[in-house]
């Protein structure tokens, strides 16, 4: 079984060196029946390898949400798919776990014969892993699926580490001993309505399977940090107008537009929160109201880049405007930006944010959508008054190449300023 990408590379690489060896003709004398039992060799370790491979893909799209576990011998097999379908690496196992990625890479590597049971537990917890007569991912299917009593499913040690138990003074081991009680304690705290018809109002936009535990205690901490300094004004979708969207626009010219930005929110009722993701989420941002009428958006800065910070930021604001809020279709929206967007509102929030940064009359006609080139993107940053750093997002994007304007991108240039 393939476990992580280093591991996926390497597979792949041997079967293109094994095809090339099946291709060559037999050398000349050679006999034919020992060629022709050499090629059907070569042929099996090719498509055994080739499985692998494919198990892996499939895992890693979240296509594979259930694991056959029929002997308890089966589980460590189970609990190393279930991480993959997750999108977790190994080192986010071992950061929910509170232990090094080297320990979870030993575990999967002896298939975890030197883990207590204890351990094992941890592991199906962390991994949101039911075991019934199978082992199958909890609410791989949507959200409502989850139950919000296991508090074993919150990734405690993370939680720990960040600081997010607040009057909590005990160790690590305390804590998940504790969950119990501090997590439903840290979820009020935030707001965060975790109930079975709220959950029924969330959308989370993602390329595997979803971790509901974490999307919930992000959720929950994103809305105890936006609480303590709430907006002077409630928020009106209205005051989402053309005249205030070219105005944040302008600040994508700005080296410090990112904090800026947060002011800007504020003006019309919006908190920005800055937060970043839990392991096995992935997520690049978030949409959500709250009950005092404010607008929140969140974002994770998982990519630390000027391009992705604005496309997510206006994409957030696009649901705002478009799709939360009381009485609508949804409380909260979560995204990987990266994925599909796979549903009408993800489409509308991806087509907002484009034609707010960047109009489709002044894509069409600009130098760099066809000469993808430094100074073809500056000569279009300065006719159209947008971030260089937007229309290079732009190019990479449609042309699916994140080699090209690297220096242009911004990277490095937003966590720092909010850090600060």
């Amino acid at each position: 079984m393939i476990t992580n990408d280093k591991q996926y590379r390497s597979t792949k690489a041997a079967i293109a060196t094994l095809r090339a060896a099946a291709n060559q003709a037999p050398s000349a004398g050679a006999d034919p029946l020992f060629a022709e039992i050499s090629r059907n060799a070569l042929s099996s370790q090719i498509q055994e390898l080739e499985e692998a491979v494919a198990t892996f893909d499939r895992l890693r799209s979240g296509e594979i949400t259930t694991f056959a576990a029929e002997r308890l011998s089966d589980l460590p097999d189970a609990l190393i798919q279930a991480r993959i379908a997750r999108g977790m690496s190994q080192k986010d196992l071992g950061d929910v776990l509170g232990v090094k990625e080297q320990q979870i890479q030993r575990y999967e590597a002896e298939r975890y014969r030197s883990a207590s049971l204890d351990r094992l537990v941890e592991v199906s917890d962390a991994l949101g892993v039911q075991i019934e007569n199978r082992a199958s991912l909890v609410g791989s299917d949507a959200l409502n699926t989850v139950d919000p009593t296991d508090w074993r499913a919150f990734p405690i040690a993370e939680m720990w580490k960040r600081g997010w138990f607040e009057d909590f003074a005990g160790t690590m081991a305390q804590a998940r001993k504790m969950a119990d009680h501090l997590v439903p304690a840290f979820l009020q705290g935030g707001h965060s309505a975790y109930s079975p018809v709220a959950l029924h109002r969330k959308s989370v936009r993602s390329d595997g399977a979803i971790h509901e535990a974490a999307i919930m205690a992000w959720e929950a901490r994103v809305r105890q940090v936006a609480g303590r300094d709430p907006p002077p004004i409630a928020f009106d979708r209205a005051a989402i107008n053309d005249r205030w969207l070219n105005d944040l626009v302008a600040l994508t010219l700005d080296v410090s537009g990112p904090v800026r930005a947060v002011d800007h929110l504020r003006r019309i009722g919006i908190s920005l929160v800055i937060e970043r993701h839990l392991p096995g989420t992935y997520l690049d941002g978030a949409a959500l109201c709250s009950r005092d009428r404010h607008g929140l958006v969140a974002l994770t800065l998982r990519h630390d880049r000027l391009d992705n910070f604005w496309f997510t930021l206006f994409h957030e604001i696009g649901h705002l405007k478009l799709h939360i809020g009381h009485g609508e279709a949804f409380a909260a929206i979560f995204d990987d930006t990266e994925a599909p967007a796979g549903t009408v509102h993800e489409e509308e929030a991806d087509l907002f944010a484009q034609e707010a940064l960047l109009p489709a009359a002044q894509w069409d006609v600009a130098v760099s959508r066809f000469s993808r080139t430094e100074k073809a993107v500056m000569t279009d940053a300065k006719r159209f008054g947008v971030g260089p750093a937007v229309i290079a997002g732009r190019v990479r994007r449609e042309a699916g190449d994140y080699t090209l304007l690297r220096t242009l991108v911004g990277s490095g240039h937003v966590r720092r300023q909010f850090e600060q």
